[in-house]
């Protein structure tokens, strides 16, 4: 008995002390936390991990208290403010929760991928990884989402039954003297209060009174009350589409919301991979959605017809345009290092040639210098854009734009190495001596086994084309299609497949020339007897035992060395070529109508703007209601008891009122102007979606539009490559002529600046055609994304859908959606079904419907 008489009196304090203080802050913000994640599951939502909350791993992650967080570093002077103002004391219990140094997470740095240098590497799927983690805009629109929720949660509270309890206790002295009387009083009260769908506010309350008299009459009074009242308005104020309006409004923002931060995601992806802006995401206004996406692919412009890529894909660009600065560089050395050797034997006339080379080489040795610089920059804004500090070391690496790489740079590094050996074998002009002469013919032989590789590998690649020609030949003929379609003047050369069939057969005879005079030469490097293969290549006799002197040795394995620098770039050309004529592009074959009906159908923020148009519309009733009379029924009354009898509520001291309140519209200015701006309103929102379908529509027009530029500039782009490693050989040519019988071999006046301009068009060409292959598949991506079929995996990365191709061409109603089957169903719910599920999220937080897809052929 006396264990249980304690715990009673446990639970009995226990349960004053909650009512006293109230259910602790984490009950609270957990309780808000089911009631959002429950609401915006029913809408087809989801948060990411299922709260919303920053992730352990996150640079952001708040590792201590949320709900008694320590004090974050404060500026000293304005601290002193919190303990003292004006001569005051302030709270003295700021500093309980405890103080920290830095509000960055101390753990995040564990979870990022690194190299074994510590390095942090990224690619595609894991520089979106740790933008979803990271970023600020990302956390922050999720948020947004949540607390959307948080406002259809209050305005569903304001529809339940809320109920209110409390007591009261005052001690009351009269009389001249203190103490002549004393009344004290206790009161107990509680009340519900319950708001109908049509207006009407329902409130019933109890009071219990207990008064005890001391002193004075000396008589108590114990009494109870029970009140009510109903107040039912009929006309003004009352209705459903006036009481319910905020209700409705918050419901369908919450859905909006949820659509909206799904095309976040998508949107999200597409910023991180091109750079592009994708909209906005969650809002809390009530025109979620309505900015729509603008002209997300640019305009087109320059000889690319598309705007430089950003974000990731932009930098794997700029890191493949710094490669081939760095090939032009390489061909530069080499060309100044022959042009050298051509004025030192009276081959050229003129120093002004070799200083137009240096010249060139050294401009281009500035401006890789100042490449690498400015994208080192782009570097650190990437990383600040995925929530990285600048200092953070990150490395971009990805096999994406590999095959771009037109030059090798192993090849490109052979080539230096032998323009090296030439300097080399050049400084000794004068006086060579032996053991120079040897070395560097060691050198030369210990490249053999690189030029081997290089040879198999241009080999591989000839036989790769050979596998690709029936889809580069299908291209071509679809390029011609398009040039007749747009009645453009391109040169037929770009689109003629008996000039690629040439160009292979070119190739095909070319390299196999070039491997066997490669071949032979390296054979003469490494001949056993060397002084009598010199001497032989002298034009001596054989049988002579005389051997060649060391100027005769130094002569010819100066001319070895320049006929291998020159078949090193002919090599490096003709496998340029032959990489060049693999690349192909995906198909994107839709016509601009076909893709504004998968728009229409599948575009989230489409969706929204039709709701913002109704939302708008709705208004007008909304403050048309207030135009009209109050009109109201009043309902109230209340029971009461006998004095020294709490419980027996008798009639004589009971209630009840009847009636019904009139107000005339005398008075209702601005009420009218109200009104009359909702119905502006409404039609300024007509026109605004009307103008937000010409927006998609446009959009969508000019992506298309600039895709199918892009695949005629591919092949125009591609030839100029071709036209430019053409006058690259012809400027060789010209720089070594051919010796001509009882002539002396003389370099042309122009050779070095005719050189020097086809190194420099080669690079332009170069990444010319890499801008436009990129820009290409960054359109792909924003197609999918603009026509809302756009798809995600778990880790929030495009699914790539392939070719985009409609064959059907089906017309599509704006409520319906075609499956894969070819069946149309309508679209129900919030979200389209085929969502991306988060990796932590249950099944049943997406809706059933299906979205619009386009078929793959």
């Amino acid at each position: 008995m006396g264990r249980s008489r304690y715990f009673a009196t446990g639970m009995l304090i226990a349960c004053l002390a909650l009512l006293l203080v109230g259910c602790s802050r984490r009950w609270y913000r957990q309780q808000a936390d089911e009631d959002a994640n429950c609401l915006i599951q029913q809408k087809g939502g989801y948060l990411d991990g299922g709260s919303v909350y920053v992730p352990s791993d996150s640079r952001m992650f708040d590792p201590f208290s949320i709900d008694r967080s320590p004090m974050p570093p404060d500026d000293p002077n304005s601290h002193r403010y919190m303990h003292c103002v004006d001569g005051m004391h302030g709270w003295k219990h700021w500093h309980r929760n405890g103080d920290i140094s830095s509000i960055e997470s101390p753990y995040w740095l564990a979870s990022l991928p690194k190299d074994e240098t510590g390095n942090v590497v990224l690619n595609l799927r894991d520089a979106v990884g740790v933008a979803r983690i990271n970023s600020r805009d990302y956390q922050q629109n999720v948020e947004t989402l949540y607390r959307s929720a948080l406002n259809v949660s209050f305005e569903r509270f304001r529809f339940d039954h809320q109920f209110f309890s409390g007591t009261r206790t005052f001690e009351e002295f009269r009389g001249t003297d203190v103490g002549a009387s004393s009344v004290l009083t206790q009161t107990s009260f509680g009340s519900v209060r319950k708001l109908s769908a049509t207006g009407g506010e329902l409130v019933v309350g109890f009071a219990n009174s207990l008064v005890w008299d001391f002193w004075g009459t000396d008589s108590d009074l114990f009494t109870s009350t029970i009140d009510f009242s109903l107040v039912q308005p009929l006309l003004r104020f009352g209705g459903r589409a006036r009481v319910l309006e905020q209700l409705t409004q918050t419901e369908r923002n919450l859905l909006a919301n949820v659509r909206q931060m799904q095309q976040y995601r998508q949107g999200f992806y597409v910023d991180v991979v091109t750079g592009r802006n994708s909209g906005p995401g969650p809002s809390l206004a009530t025109n979620v959605g309505q900015a729509g996406l603008g002209l997300i692919a640019g305009v087109p412009s320059g000889r690319s017809g598309a705007a430089d890529a950003g974000g990731y894909m932009g930098l794997l660009q700029d890191q493949q345009q710094i490669r081939n600065q760095a090939t032009n560089i390489t061909a530069l050395r080499d060309s100044l290092a022959q042009l050298e050797a051509a004025f030192e034997a009276n081959r050229i006339n003129s120093r002004l040639q070799v200083d137009q080379a240096r010249q060139a080489l050294l401009n281009a040795q500035s401006s890789l210098l100042a490449a690498k610089a400015a994208y080192q920059t782009r570097v650190d804004s990437f990383k600040v854009d995925l929530g990285l500090p600048p200092t953070l070391p990150v490395e971009i690496r990805d096999e994406l734009l590999d095959r771009f790489t037109l030059i090798d740079p192993k090849l490109t590094e052979l080539q230096d190495e032998v323009a090296d050996i030439l300097l080399e074998i050049r400084s000794e002009r004068e006086n060579p001596s032996e053991k120079s002469l040897e070395a560097a013919r060691g050198k030369v032989v210990a490249l053999n086994a690189g030029i081997e590789r290089q040879l198999e590998s241009a080999l591989a690649d000839l036989a790769a084309l050979e596998k690709h020609l029936p889809e580069r030949r299908k291209q071509l003929r679809q390029v011609k299609m398009q040039i007749d379609e747009l009645d453009a003047d391109v040169d037929s050369r770009v689109y003629d497949e008996q000039v690629l069939m040439k160009r292979i057969a070119f190739l095909k005879k070319r390299l196999p020339t070039i491997a066997g005079d490669l071949n032979q030469l390296r054979q003469e490097y490494t001949q056993s007897q060397q002084p009598l293969a010199l001497r032989a290549a002298d034009g001596g006799d054989p049988e002579s035992p005389t051997e060649p002197t060391l100027q005769q040795q130094w002569k010819t394995l100066n001319d070895r060395a320049g006929r291998l620098s020159d078949l090193l770039l002919e090599l490096s050309l003709v496998h340029a070529e032959t990489r060049l004529q693999g690349i192909t592009l995906l198909p994107l074959e839709i016509e601009p109508f076909e893709a504004l009906r998968y728009a229409r159908t599948n575009r989230l923020d489409w969706m929204n703007a039709r709701a913002n148009l109704v939302d708008v519309w709705r208004k007008i009733e909304f403050f048309a209601n207030a135009l009209q009379s109050d009109l109201d029924v009043v309902v109230s009354g209340e029971l009461g008891t006998d004095p020294d009898n709490i419980v027996q509520f008798t009639p004589d001291r009971s209630r009840v009122r009847f009636g019904v309140q009139f107000d005339t519209p005398t008075a209702r200015l601005v009420e009218r102007n109200q009104y009359r701006e909702a119905l502006l309103n409404y039609q300024q929102a007509r026109r605004n979606y009307m103008l937000f379908e010409d927006r998609v529509s446009l959009s969508l027009r000019n992506t298309l539009r600039i895709a199918a530029l892009s695949r005629i500039n591919l092949e125009v782009r591609r030839t100029a490559v071709q036209v430019a490693i053409a006058q690259v050989d012809i400027a060789r040519l010209k720089l070594n002529p051919p010796l001509r019988p009882n002539q002396q071999s003389t370099t042309s006046p122009t050779a070095a600046r005719d050189l020097v301009s086809a190194l420099s068009d080669l690079l332009d060409a170069q990444n010319d055609f890499l801008n436009v292959w990129v820009n290409y598949e960054v359109l792909r991506v924003l197609l999918d994304f603009e026509m809302g079929t756009m798809q995600l995996d778990p880790t929030g990365v495009w699914i790539d859908p392939g070719p985009i191709e409609d064959p059907t061409g089906a017309a599509l109603a704006d409520d319906t959606t075609l499956l894969e089957n070819g069946d149309v169903a309508p679209v129900v719910g919030g979200l389209p079904e085929r969502l991306p599920m988060p990796a932590n999220a249950p099944a049943n937080q997406i809706n059933s419907a299906e979205p619009l897809r386009v078929p793959e052929p």
